[in-house]
């Protein structure tokens, strides 16, 4: 089985949203991103696969994403800081409320995080700093990065799910 432009088409846009968010939560840059989510297009393209449901298109997708994001990483020598399976499966979990309604509430709740809070999210996911960089900008140790970086992922999570509660 061979996907048609027009299908290629339909899977950019149906998931290509999604999968750009995906690869930026692992780590790449938005032109990475971008670039990153058109080789999967052409992974596809090379290696069709029967489409099922939504939900098992969606992750099926997200599996050739994070292959060839690690692939990336590897040929330009990029370190990647982060756990993948925990992200991608706390990525998995949060799909179904995948609305502009779910990105304004995580956008409220990190505007009500104190700023060295917001400071650590910026240096880590916007400018892809490292550990020692986010620690020499806060005064911290390595291990005192991680232990602010676990804190405020976990605040975030909180505020999410009251936010998302309230909202129902």
């Amino acid at each position: 089985m061979t996907f048609s432009q027009a299908e290629l088409e339909a899977l950019w846009r149906e998931y290509g949203r999604d999968l750009h968010r995906f690869l930026r939560v692992l780590g790449a840059d938005h032109a990475d991103a971008d670039d990153l989510v058109q080789e999967v297009l052409l992974y596809v393209a090379r290696h069709p696969f029967e489409r099922r449901s939504p939900g098992e298109t969606a992750m099926y997708l997200r599996a050739v994403a994070k292959s060839l994001f690690i692939k990336f990483a590897q040929r330009n020598r990029r370190v990647i800081a982060v756990d993948l399976a925990t992200i991608e499966a706390e990525y998995a979990q949060t799909v179904g409320d995948d609305s502009d309604d779910a990105v304004e509430r995580l956008k409220h709740c990190i505007a009500a995080l104190p700023e060295r809070e917001r400071l650590i999210l910026d240096l880590r996911y916007t400018r892809n700093a490292s550990r020692e960089e986010m620690g020499a900008a806060l005064n911290l140790s390595d291990g005192g990065v991680k232990n602010l970086l676990e804190r405020v992922k976990q605040k975030l999570k909180e505020c999410l799910q009251r936010r998302r509660q309230e909202s129902s």
